[in-house]
């Protein structure tokens, strides 16, 4: 007994085998990274993270942030125009070990970064007894081409903050 499928003269298992094969070959050629801020104290007029892409061939896709604050207040995500900040540098760590190790980007933390752009607003609702942190989920719909930023910025002033870009390299 077989346990192939015909559909329109294609073998439904080479067309499994197909498939599989483009899927793994696109999750082969990304190159994911975290960018991670822990335990900063920020000035109100400074941002929580910035992370640039440096890529002239790769699109940097943001795939989900991570953001704690300790006080109640909103958190804006934007798109400021390209410029070169100062900050506390944040390196990029690679979590697929076997490929690429230095992330072509540019990350801080602490930057005096201009809002432009916004691209959301979130609230966070803290309250001393009930702290908690916030996902958001980007999926594949931010991508950053060469000198393209992502930055959050906390609009209260906070006393300790986490945060974490999590995405991916991946060929123009």
């Amino acid at each position: 007994m077989s346990n192939e499928i015909t559909l329109a003269g294609y073998s439904g298992s080479q067309v499994d085998l197909y498939e599989n094969a483009l899927l793994t070959q696109d999750q082969d050629e990304r190159e994911p990274f975290s960018w991670t801020t822990v335990t900063a104290d920020i000035d109100l007029t400074d941002n929580g993270l910035i992370v640039t892409n440096n890529s002239t061939s790769k699109h940097l896709h943001i795939i989900r942030a991570f953001v704690f604050i300790d006080v109640t207040t909103a958190i804006e995500f934007y798109m400021p125009v390209f410029a070169t900040w100062t900050g506390t540098a944040v390196t990029g760590i690679p979590l697929n070990r076997a490929g690429i190790n230095i992330a072509p980007a540019t990350a801080l933390s602490d930057a005096n970064v201009a809002q432009a752009n916004v691209i959301l607003r979130i609230a966070t609702n803290e309250l001393t007894t009930g702290q908690h942190g916030q996902w958001v989920e980007f999926g594949d719909n931010l991508a950053l081409g060469y000198h393209d930023s992502l930055a959050f910025d906390i609009v209260a002033e906070s006393t300790a903050f986490y945060s974490a870009f999590i995405g991916y390299f991946h060929n123009n």
